[in-house]
């Protein structure tokens, strides 16, 4: 059985719909992009917006695999590709924050540019799509996305890990070339 993170357990799926997890969740990253603020020194603003980093792959890659599809169904494709472009931005932005040095203005700018999209996204999905998608759900329909997202964002969980350690060389195995 595999370890489920906090607030995507098995408990989860009987008290709470798909929704209000992936609400919650956003609120927690909204948060973290908040609590940068208070970070002083260069190296452990790089750690903390690693971190973040990390949670924001994972939400995005999670709408994509999971909403994404829900949003097609219901909204349309035009309102699909809409969000598409959101999580686009955000995917480019993660990208160009590990090209500039920490704290560098070009660095500043791109993390500003990710705490607005992802701002933009949380509320377009909180405010317009969620009570949407919501109300297309079947009972039994929401229990299933709850569980799939679930399973989707620990197996995404556990390949950051691997591929963290692999990385950083926590890993017995040699790397071949």
């Amino acid at each position: 059985m595999a370890v489920v993170r906090p607030g995507w357990g098995a408990d989860g799926c009987d008290a709470m719909g798909p929704f209000e997890m992936l609400s919650g969740k956003q609120q927690e990253l909204l948060a973290c992009f908040e609590s940068l603020d208070e970070v002083q020194g260069t190296e452990p603003l790089r750690m903390r917006v690693g971190e973040l980093l990390e949670e924001v792959r994972l939400h995005v890659r999670v709408t994509e695999r999971h909403l994404q599809p829900l949003v097609v169904r219901v909204e349309g494709q035009r309102r699909a590709l809409q969000e598409a472009e959101i999580l686009l931005t955000m995917h480019e932005l993660m990208a160009e924050l590990e090209v500039f040095p920490c704290g560098s203005m070009e660095w500043l700018a791109r993390l500003m540019a990710l705490e607005d999209a992802a701002v933009a996204h949380v509320r377009s999905l909180e405010l317009q799509l969620f009570p949407r998608l919501s109300a297309a759900l079947e009972d039994q329909e929401a229990v299933e996305l709850v569980r799939a997202m679930a399973a989707t964002r620990e197996v995404l969980w556990l390949e950051m890990r691997r591929a963290r350690s692999l990385f950083e060389g926590d890993s017995p195995q040699p790397c071949l070339v």
